[in-house]
């Protein structure tokens, strides 16, 4: 397990705060044994999962997409702090959020979390799958694939997807992302309104 994890930035955001694992629970109504696995990288948490642990550890989401953890200053304020607000996101500065379990990994594509839509470039390498928990919120999504082949369950159906292929659905009912190549990373982008991350 390496030090700059998701799971020991869960952990040691939490020590950090003085929050045992069953308070983080009470306050974000997971398990304290499902939070146990995440903090040991046994498993991924869902991005609304991770929404409501960085709520209740009084950090943005952003605190845990990157290579490394972001420096306190994205602690939630008591108030909001207004930030220069920057359009452009350079392809060497976009926070990644990489969960080893499943293996997949998404890199934000938007400058900013407080929109009505967020963009990522997800990437799965062959063998690897990534099973959808629903969300909180109902949300749309747009996805366009860009390499590889990728395996999209939807509802009672799976559609596979090739380079220029896209597909629009209801967040509800996506439970699989798969990637279908045998050689080759499954790499597109997803759009989502509203924001789950």
């Amino acid at each position: 397990m390496s030090p700059d994890s998701l799971g020991q930035r869960i952990k040691g955001r939490r020590q950090e705060i003085g929050l045992s694992l069953r308070e983080l629970a009470g306050k974000t109504d997971l398990t304290a044994s499902f939070l146990s696995q995440v903090e040991r990288d046994q498993t991924n948490p869902s991005i609304d999962s991770l929404r409501r642990i960085a709520e209740a550890l009084q950090v943005s989401i952003l605190y845990f997409l990157s290579e490394h953890a972001q420096p306190k200053e994205l602690a939630l304020a008591p108030t909001p702090v207004a930030l220069q607000y920057e359009p452009v996101v350079r392809s060497t500065a976009r926070p990644k959020l990489i969960l080893p379990v499943s293996g997949v990994a998404y890199e934000l594509l938007v400058p900013d979390l407080g929109r009505k839509m967020e963009a990522f470039a997800g990437r799965l390498a062959p063998g690897t799958g990534n099973v959808a928990r629903r969300l909180r919120v109902p949300t749309e999504e747009f996805i366009y694939v860009l390499a590889g082949v990728l395996c999209v369950g939807i509802g009672n159906a799976e559609h596979v997807l090739h380079p220029g292929d896209s597909i629009y659905f209801e967040g509800v009912t996506l439970h699989k992302l798969e990637c279908a190549s045998v050689d080759q990373d499954a790499v597109w982008i997803s759009v989502i309104t509203p924001p789950v991350f």
